[in-house]
């Protein structure tokens, strides 16, 4: 599609709504404001009018509000229109139908952010955020989704690529103008230098490991025997009635995920089958062995123990995976005669006591899991920058220059470790897009919706 094109899209979700905004950016944007909607006016800049729709056959499609902006200050850097009408899909596809009469082409997935990359509105790491920003389904996630968004890793990039460009300058001076060859001092200075650009950038790459617990939630694992409380535990938690409650053991047979938040924190929590050792059932094995399965993909473990019953068995297999680290114990049917000995029970595990079918025991286990989870660190702290795989990619490229440039100096001619800082450079101008490669930007771009 020509960057000269005029192209539009379905800003909001397909499907009946209140209201839905078609997104139109291009050089025919300013001549469809002013001919497309009755009364006929001039289009001014970021004034929102109401007006009817009228199509090229004189047809009245709807009543919207549209808002016409100008060039450098739209989002895409171009002339475009945002038009508001009512959220009827008939409605929708006949003024878009309309507006491919007029000219436009149809958007590609990420065509307007991708032209407000390419006009200069954003650096890429900030486009790649947008997404983010998009799919955000917890406070935490949001806030570091709107961390890139506003530009502070293209800050960082922009910070780090000046120092690398003044070392490099220092070097390129010793390769012109010293005689004797580099000298053990400036040996000294050089390294320092690259030691502590490494720390600043491998520090940021790492901070991607985290990304999956910010993206998708801490998975919660819900361990313990059969009868235990388990699906009324989750239940509680989530609020609706999600796992089947029986007093039949191995009532459930597979693991039965549901995702929900707990404060600032998304949750994706698995109710597993009951642990015995005696199980007859091949279904209900396959459903054991799945529980195993789920153990090794859990942030964190919940171990519910009836208080009511003795002390249960717990599988060898179970208490080699299972610790303080990653467990919280949960005590319930506190509303029975207690007949275990709680305090022998795992007794160094944080613990809680609670009955599942009070409406108490949700705030009391959402609390403990919330402690859990900061005390632990499990998500990192708020202030925290992450990066998503692709920025952290290329950091990890950068330092990998880095690393060698250091190692090599005192062995190898000034200009090849030159040369190693510009590979450096290299790797980080490709996280904000300074740089001139059509392929990395269909990959980023394919994943946007139509419309953004």
């Amino acid at each position: 599609m020509s960057d000269k094109s005029t192209i539009v899209a379905l800003a909001t979700p397909h499907g009946e709504s209140a209201i839905a905004v078609i997104r139109v950016s291009g050089p025919l944007s300013k001549e469809i404001a002013e001919a497309a909607f009755a009364p006929k006016l001039e289009a001014h800049p970021r004034l929102s009018r109401f007006g009817k729709y009228v199509s090229m056959t004189g047809a009245i499609i709807d009543e919207c509000i549209y808002v016409f902006f100008k060039g450098k200050a739209s989002y895409t850097g171009e002339d475009s229109i945002e038009i508001s009408c009512h959220g009827n899909p008939l409605i929708c596809n006949k003024i878009i139908s309309d507006l491919y009469d007029r000219g436009c082409e149809a958007a590609a997935p990420g065509e307007f952010t991708r032209r407000a990359f390419l006009n200069g509105k954003i650096d890429l790491s900030q486009a790649e955020a947008v997404m983010s920003v998009i799919s955000a389904s917890s406070e935490r996630a949001l806030a570091s989704a709107n961390k890139l968004l506003s530009g502070e890793l293209g800050k960082l990039v922009s910070e780090w690529s000046s120092k690398m460009l003044g070392l490099l300058a220092e070097i390129e001076a010793q390769i012109d103008f010293s005689d004797e060859g580099i000298i053990e001092s400036d040996i000294s200075h050089f390294k320092n230098e690259i030691d502590k650009l490494h720390s600043c950038l491998s520090n940021t790459a790492n901070s991607a490991r985290y990304g999956n617990v910010i993206r998708d939630g801490i998975t919660v694992l819900i361990l313990g025997a059969p009868n235990a409380g388990k699906s009324s535990l989750m239940n509680r938690l989530i609020g609706s009635e999600r796992s089947i409650v029986c007093n039949e053991p191995g009532t459930t047979r597979d693991f039965i995920s549901e995702n929900f938040n707990i404060g600032n924190y998304r949750i994706r929590i698995l109710d597993t089958a009951g642990l015995r050792e005696d199980v007859k059932s091949t279904v209900e094995k396959i459903g054991i062995r799945k529980t195993m399965e789920c153990l090794d993909i859990a942030d964190l473990i919940v171990f519910v123990a009836d208080s009511s019953t003795k002390e249960p068995v717990i599988p060898l297999s179970i208490t080699r995976r299972i610790s303080p680290e990653n467990t919280i114990v949960v005590l319930n049917k506190s509303d029975l005669p207690r007949v275990m000995d709680t305090g022998r029970f795992l007794e160094k595990f944080e613990r809680v006591s609670i009955s599942a079918i009070a409406d108490s025991s949700r705030e009391i286990v959402a609390s403990a899991i919330i402690k859990f989870i900061e005390d632990k660190k499990i998500v990192p702290d708020k202030d925290l920058l992450i990066v998503g795989e692709r920025q952290a990619e290329l950091l990890m490229g950068a330092c990998r220059s880095l690393t060698l440039a250091k190692e090599k100096i005192s062995q190898i001619p000034l200009e090849f470790i030159a040369e190693m800082l510009r590979d450096s450079m290299e790797n980080l101008s490709e996280i904000v897009g300074t740089f001139d490669n059509e392929k990395v930007l269909d990959k980023v771009f394919s994943n946007f919706c139509i419309g953004k």
